[in-house]
Order: structure tokens, then sequence, then C-alpha cells
């Protein structure tokens, strides 16, 4: 079994290298595509969002609520209030933030590995930005998403409440401290995580550059497949409502990848796919289920290459960029440390 996992690997290694020496024309528009993509969506997006759950966490503001919310959260779902807190929060904050949030409270050594692990996938939410901006052409339809997603991480939530219930997590009483330290670090971190996000977005456009020209399209009678590698590539496919309502709660293997490197090896994604699965599988029949009372009439499919996110100018990310690296940079002579560490 090893073996052969090696033999893929090693395959799929050589196939995508031969690609990129062939075809760079290929390459240049899949890359191309991946960077607007991290420019336009994901930068925008995610930034704000990755920059305040780090301060939310550093200066104790979340398990300050957390103490608020911990009765009613115990109560319903055996979850102490900061990991509700941090729950709630990663539903309209954005697919890898809760995982971040959830990967440095493992790393403080707050939460055991497996429970870790678990939380990462059910900490997990595209964000308003996300759905209004990029994927619904509406307001209507971009609320029955939401809470087609919601409503199935909720149900996640309540089949886990048994096992939060058996395996209790111990608050840790803070008081809120804010400086300017935390938020120097808060930028730095996230600017590290989201420039390897932006790095895996732009492979996986490269690799479905790939396999739209080996015609996976004409293999499997669609494009689904684009949106299951990388779901900011949701309006290059056409499918109806409750489909894309099932692709934004999965979130796509490049989302995993992205959480995979937040956690660099020392957590599994396992639990994160396998939950993922259910959660897209409830999303859908959900959405099936409340879309009469969202939307009157007959609803078209999306349609492919549709661009529901306004193009704004790449001049003020691009600047975010350069101010980011230049955070990172003065982080690491005050501490001593490698940028890319």
């Amino acid at each position: 079994m090893k073996n052969a996992k090696k033999i893929l690997i090693v395959v799929f290694a050589v196939s995508f290298g031969l690609f990129c020496l062939l075809f760079p024309v290929e390459v240049r528009n899949g890359a191309g595509e991946g960077l607007n993509r991290c420019i336009t969506v994901i930068i925008p997006s995610l930034y704000a969002m990755m920059t305040a759950s780090a301060i939310l966490l550093d200066s104790g503001a979340i398990s300050v609520v957390g103490r608020w919310i911990s009765p009613v959260t115990k109560g319903l779902f055996g979850l102490n209030g900061e990991l509700a807190a941090i729950f709630f929060f990663s539903l309209v904050a954005g697919y890898p933030v809760g995982a971040k949030m959830i990967y440095t409270l493992y790393t403080n050594g707050r939460l055991p590995k497996r429970m870790a692990e678990i939380l990462s996938g059910l900490c997990y939410g595209s964000g308003t930005a996300f759905i209004f901006g990029c994927v619904a052409p509406t307001v209507e339809i971009g609320r029955l998403i939401l809470l087609s997603n919601i409503a199935a991480e909720f149900l996640i939530l309540l089949i886990l409440s048994p096992y939060f219930r058996r395996t209790p997590i111990e608050e840790k009483s803070r008081s809120i401290a804010v400086n300017g330290n935390i938020l120097t670090k808060s930028v730095s971190s996230s600017g590290r995580a989201l420039g390897e996000m932006c790095l895996c977005v732009i492979i996986f456009a490269v690799f479905a550059e790939m396999a739209e020209y080996c015609g996976l399209s004409r293999v499997f009678g669609c494009d689904l497949y684009k949106a299951v590698l990388d779901v900011t590539a949701i309006n290059d496919i056409s499918a109806d409502i409750a489909v894309k309502s099932a692709l934004v709660s999965f979130g796509g293997v490049c989302v995993f990848f992205q959480i995979s490197a937040i956690f660099r090896g020392k957590l599994s994604i396992l639990p994160l796919v396998i939950m993922r699965s259910f959660a897209a599988v409830s999303s859908f029949f959900i959405c099936r289920i409340l879309q009469p009372y969202f939307i009157v009439g007959d609803v078209q499919a999306f349609a492919a290459g549709q661009k529901l996110y306004r193009e704004s100018s790449p001049v003020p990310s691009v600047m975010l960029i350069i101010m980011t690296g230049v955070v990172v940079a003065e982080m690491a002579k005050i501490h001593k440390i490698k940028p890319a560490e």
C-alpha cells in the first residue's frame, strides 16, 4: 500500500512537471487565473478575518466571551465557551480561519491532538464575503447558501456533542490585553499563512488547467471537478444552487492543502475531509428543502464562466502584500528568525 502511494505520487509529480515543461501557455494561463483569484478574492475576503482571529485569540477576547456563553454552550452542545466562540466566528470568517485558531490552541497545549483534528473539521466556513461577493448572484441566493451551510455545521455539532460531553476541555481564565506587539504579530502570522494559501491556489489553478487539457470534463461529463479541486473556481462551472451550496460547504481539495500547510504535519486532515464530505451532502439536501422559501419560481443553473464578484484594481491587494512583507521582515529581525519559518 505504501509503495503504491509512493508510485502514485511520483507518477503525478512527473506528469505535472512534464505538463509545465511542454505546455507553457496553458501553465501561464492557469497560474495567471490563480493569481487573479488570490488578488481579487482570497486576499480581500480573508486577510482581515485572519488577522482579527489572531488578535481575538492573543488578546484573550475569545476567552472572555467564552466565559459568558459557556453555561449555555456546555448545556446544549457539551462544548466550552471558548471553543463555541471559535465555532461561531468560523462560520462567517472564511475557510482556514477556524482551523488556524484551533491549531493555535493546540500548539499552546490547550487542546489534545484528537480534539483539535475533530474541531478543525467543525470550525469551518466559507465566510459571508466569499458567498455574497463571489458565489451568489443575488442576496436571496446568498442567504439560502449561507443558511444551508450553517445548518449543516450545526447538524455536525449536534452529532458530535456526546463526544464533547465525554471529553471536556478546561477553560483558561484570561483578561483582555491589547498592545502593539499583538497587532504586529497577528499581521505577520496572517500574512505568512495567506501567502502559503495563495501559492496553493496558484498550483491548483495550473493543475485544473492540466486536467482540462487531458479532457476530464469529457470523462466525467461535467466540469464539477474544477470546484472540487478549488472552490474559488466555482464560477467556472455550471450547477444549480443546491450543488453549489454543497461545494461551498465542502471547500475543495485546495482548501484542505491550505489547512494542511497551516498544520505543518502536526495534525491529520483526514477527520476534516470526512466531516466536510458529510457537510456537503447535508448542505445539499438542506438547500433543496429551504429553496422554495427563499426563491420563487424556477431557478436556472449558474452559468459557467460568469464572474459574480466585482473586478477592482489589484493595487490595494498588492500594496497590502508589500506592507505585510515589511512587517514580517521586521518581526524576523526582532525575534532573530528567518521569515520563512
